[in-house]
């Protein structure tokens, strides 16, 4: 497990990160912006339509040079001959951009087997491999690709050798768009400077995105691995068959925050639907982005830390705080305690996730007035850097054969030693005779080092018995030194400037933390007393009585439908 001790090394601290075991006690400077929002709207892709787009025909601009931006057309001459670039777009494809020159860099990058990026790409992307300044290395480029080629398949060695463009234009002196696009991320200077010049992508939208980390960090620095670039287009395919559904599925829509500075925390005074609305829905879905700064990678945080979103309660001030009796009133407090939703922030990218926490739903069934906050950990090192935030509840109803009428907190976390059983006593409870399903709704993730990097890089487990059935949440991803790298195409933010490539406790770096639901239906007692039993264990043994395990972030319910 060599590579887990060397990943929390301080060598590594000004690229890799950290997590945040975060507690429900939040800064008392949150900034609350008075967002109070009765209209119901549809973000939509980029904040903007309420349909999914229709990517399939070339959009006429405006054209930009910058992320996010429309890409605009382009003619390229190729080895193969020219590429118009217009003519070529579908809306199912991704197009992604590498600079090919005399640089460490790419020489490096370029060096790894292009067989192996084509062994982990999505088959609708397209490489382009582009000279800049005069270089001469495209003609050996394409020697080893041949090569790589003549190994694969007849239909492959088709589909790929059409995929694969080496340009023989010299970014540096062409006129398209294209060049302008390359000088123009050639004078972009980041606040922290990435590698925006030698790479960049087309996703199946026709915006610009940036390409990130493409290797692992070692201890001699960033070892490169051209495989990773397979990643933007797969997360490209994820975020189109988001889209998709978001726009198969009208939702009623709450916008909490829209494109907010924020610089931790932020408490938000929403209106939802009333009370009769709400009995109407059987789906809730939060919908979370953290943009970077003018979208470029550097340009947000830099760390991995814990996010929450938090259901509130105002409380009468403490009338033993001492107070003075000419002091003004400071009015009802809030009390943050109930989480709703669970992320973990990415390395330096930005990024968009849309959850189901249904679960929840009965937690909010007054609909009307209600306080909310969303937490994330203020973001340093190297300077800095506030979270640009967006934020809406999705309400719907996908005639799913059951709604949630009441949902219970069960089990909450806290440090994981040998005293974690007696601070988590057996819960007996009963249940109305009309519920028709129960599940056990379970939000759980590790952090901290304390034992050989757990609870963050250990398969910490969660034994939840009702009646005699036991149920186990585990994470044996953890060990895996590609546990999150694998989950691109589920979400995971893919080439993050750090360590986010490494299975961990229950998260990844750069993605939603998913409820674990479990249907406890056939096992509950109607009428009757239940009984459920809750243990934890590292690696399937038991909590030894001198060590730490670090923290258990843990928010668990029972939630009933009907």
């Amino acid at each position: 497990m060599r590579w887990i001790y060397w990943a929390m090394g301080s060598a590594m601290l000004a690229a890799a990160g950290c997590d945040d075991a975060a507690t429900p006690a939040m800064d008392a400077a949150a900034t609350d912006l008075g967002v109070d929002v009765p209209a119901l709207t549809d973000l939509g892709v980029d904040g903007g339509t309420p349909d999914a787009p229709d990517a399939s025909a070339f959009r006429p601009g405006p054209y930009g040079l910058g992320p996010r931006e429309l890409a605009g057309p382009f003619t390229v001459s190729t080895q193969d001959g020219p590429w118009v670039f217009e003519e070529h777009f579908t809306g199912e494809d991704s197009y992604v951009f590498v600079v090919v020159n005399a640089s460490s860099y790419s020489t490096t990058l370029l060096a790894g087997s292009v067989g192996a990026l084509l062994e982990q790409s999505p088959r609708n992307v397209h490489y382009f491999f582009l000279p800049a300044n005069g270089a001469t290395q495209l003609a050996a480029l394409r020697g080893r690709v041949d090569e790589d080629l003549a190994a694969l398949g007849d239909d492959d060695r088709a589909h790929w050798s059409a995929r694969l463009h080496f340009v023989t234009d010299d970014l540096a002196t062409a006129t398209s768009w294209l060049g302008q696009l390359y000088r123009a991320r050639r004078a972009t200077t980041n606040m922290v400077p990435r590698y925006e010049s030698v790479q960049w992508a087309v996703d199946r939208f026709q915006r610009i995105r940036e390409v990130g980390q493409l290797g692992r960090l070692a201890a001699s620095g960033l070892r490169l691995e051209l495989p990773l670039l397979a990643n933007e287009a797969k997360y490209y395919n994820f975020e189109y068959a988001r889209e998709q559904d978001l726009a198969a599925h009208p939702a009623t829509t709450v916008t909490l925050l829209d494109r907010a500075t924020v610089v931790d925390s932020v408490d938000i005074d929403a209106t939802l639907p009333d009370r009769a609305a709400m009995a109407g829905f059987d789906t809730l879905e939060v919908d979370l982005r953290t943009d970077c700064l003018n979208h470029r990678d550097g340009d947000c945080g830099a760390w991995d830390y814990l996010s929450h979103l938090w259901l509130c309660a105002e409380v009468a001030p403490d009338a033993d705080a001492g107070a003075s009796d000419d002091a003004p009133d400071a009015g009802p407090a809030l009390r943050c305690d109930v989480e709703l939703a669970r992320w973990i922030t990415s390395y330096w990218r930005e990024g968009r996730w849309v959850t189901d926490i249904s679960g929840v739903l009965p937690l909010l069934r007054e609909g009307g007035r209600q306080r909310l906050r969303w937490y994330a950990s203020r973001q340093f090192d190297p300077r800095p850097a506030p979270y640009v935030a967006s934020l809406a509840l999705r309400f719907g109803n996908r005639a799913r054969p059951v709604r949630p009428f009441e949902t219970r907190p069960l089990f909450q976390g806290g440090t994981l030693n040998a005293t974690w059983g007696e601070r988590h006593p057996a819960q007996r409870f009963t249940v109305p005779a009309d519920a028709r399903r129960a599940e056990l709704y379970v939000l759980v993730t590790g952090h901290g080092s304390e034992t050989s990097q757990c609870a963050e890089f250990c398969n910490h487990g969660h034994h939840f018995v009702l009646n005699g059935h036991e149920h186990l949440v585990d994470f044996p991803e953890a060990r895996s030194p590609d546990g999150c790298n694998e989950r691109v195409d589920q979400g995971v933010v893919p080439n993050q400037h750090g360590t986010w490539y490494f299975g961990r406790g229950g998260w990844c770096p750069g993605w939603d933390v998913r409820p674990v639901v479990i249907d406890v239906t056939s096992e509950l007692r109607a009428g009757a007393e239940n009984e459920l039993t809750y243990t934890a264990t590292v690696d399937n043994h038991g909590l030894g009585a001198s060590a730490g395990y670090g923290n258990i972030v843990l928010s668990s319910y029972l939630v009933l439908s009907r």
